[in-house]
């Protein structure tokens, strides 16, 4: 906004908003009109934008770095408005855009998994803390034997020493924890308050009673962990993938011994990953069409994210890194990926021999193209190569 150009504070302000949300706005956000505006609304809206962004507005004005931006918004509601005013065109654009919301409502619901889990947790805890203060038998009263009762309640605050004893009496059936007539001063179990000593009567008691919370603790997990099993099958029975496969992470999340329940977890996940994967290929094949290889190089990400084992997936990732100007040792990787799971593809060896002639590694392309003019000869599109590659 500080730079020093012959356009107005507004406009600049406008722009500099528009340029920012080319990432996220789709055509008809980009123009302003409503889903289901007809051909003349979209026109109108975008010659009114162009009236303010054309560069033959503002031929011979500073623009300094506003001039890129303004041609590369212009160059994106052009595309706007030529892509929604043609049937077929719109047609596939809106289909594109739906498969984009849906890979986007998947991956929200899969990832609200984690805060799941730690809500579930959180429950467990609290019905764990509830039970262990309210106990279903409550403790036995002490015989009449004169031993001493557990000191009642009152405004004063009670010792450390003596709740551990009143613990100790309610774990040991009313019993008073044995002591010498003189006990000796023993060094304190627990560190922060050294002044408090404790008997092995006592620390017995709160082993025992940590032992019973922790019990009390996992119970109340392994309960939490049946109502999101019963979810998740729940969910499947209807056909919904990625609700069953959040429920049993949760479930398997709150029973990590339970092998059985850490299966059915990560057979479920397969299923939305593979669910999720089929939008990105969708939408990754529309990118390639319309030649949007930083968004086709992520949307073929995706998919083999999704689909470990397919090949042509991590071909198509690496040839779209390779045209967006993208991690080229990502792009060789993936390559090198779907030529190992199928080798007598040779296609798959000319995308690793573009990604290692865009890295300037010419020796290694050459040899990529030689092990597939063996095993196609006659491609011109290897033999091309291969004389390129030798002038180089």
């Amino acid at each position: 906004m500080a730079e020093e150009v012959d356009i107005e504070v507004d406009l600049r302000r406008w722009i500099l908003q528009l340029y920012r949300a080319l990432d996220r706005a789709d055509h008809y956000q980009l123009l302003g009109v409503d889903r289901a505006a007809d051909k003349k609304s979209i026109k109108r809206a975008y010659f009114d934008l162009a009236a303010k962004l054309h560069p033959d507005k503002y031929f011979r004005k500073k623009l300094g770095s506003f001039k890129v931006r303004m041609e590369t918004v212009f160059g994106r509601i052009t595309l706007a408005q030529d892509t929604l005013t043609n049937a077929d065109k719109r047609a596939e654009y809106d289909a594109y855009v739906e498969e984009q919301r849906r890979s986007r409502g998947i991956e929200e619901l899969l990832a609200d998994a984690m805060a799941e889990v730690k809500r579930a947790e959180e429950i467990a805890e609290r019905e764990a803390r509830a039970a262990d203060s309210n106990p279903s038998q409550p403790a036995m009263k002490a015989p009449s034997s004169g031993a001493p009762e557990a000191p009642k309640p009152s405004t004063i605050e009670v010792s450390a020493a003596a709740r551990r004893d009143a613990l100790a009496r309610r774990l040991l059936g009313g019993r008073a924890p044995s002591r010498p007539s003189q006990p000796p001063v023993r060094p304190s179990s627990n560190p922060s308050n050294p002044s408090t000593p404790s008997t092995p009567s006592t620390a017995n008691a709160m082993d025992a009673l940590r032992r019973r919370y922790e019990d009390r603790k996992s119970l109340a997990r392994a309960a939490q962990a049946r109502k999101y099993l019963a979810a998740g099958e729940e969910a499947l029975a209807k056909g919904d993938a990625v609700s069953a496969a959040n429920a049993f992470r949760v479930a398997s999340s709150l029973l990590p011994q339970d092998e059985q329940m850490q299966k059915r977890a990560s057979e479920t996940q397969d299923r939305a990953d593979q669910l999720l994967a089929d939008t990105y290929l969708k939408q990754a094949v529309y990118e390639e069409k319309m030649g949007q290889w930083p968004e086709a190089s992520r949307s073929w990400q995706r998919v083999c994210k999704g689909r470990p084992k397919d090949a042509k997936a991590r071909d198509r990732a690496a040839n779209a890194m390779v045209k967006a100007g993208g991690d080229l040792h990502e792009a060789a990787r993936l390559a090198q990926e779907a030529i190992a799971m199928a080798p007598d593809h040779t296609a798959y060896r000319v995308t690793l021999a573009n990604v290692y002639l865009a890295a300037g590694l010419a020796l290694n392309a050459r040899r990529e193209l030689e092990t597939a003019a063996q095993r196609a000869p006659h491609d011109d599109t290897i033999q091309a190569m291969l004389k390129r590659v030798a002038r180089a």
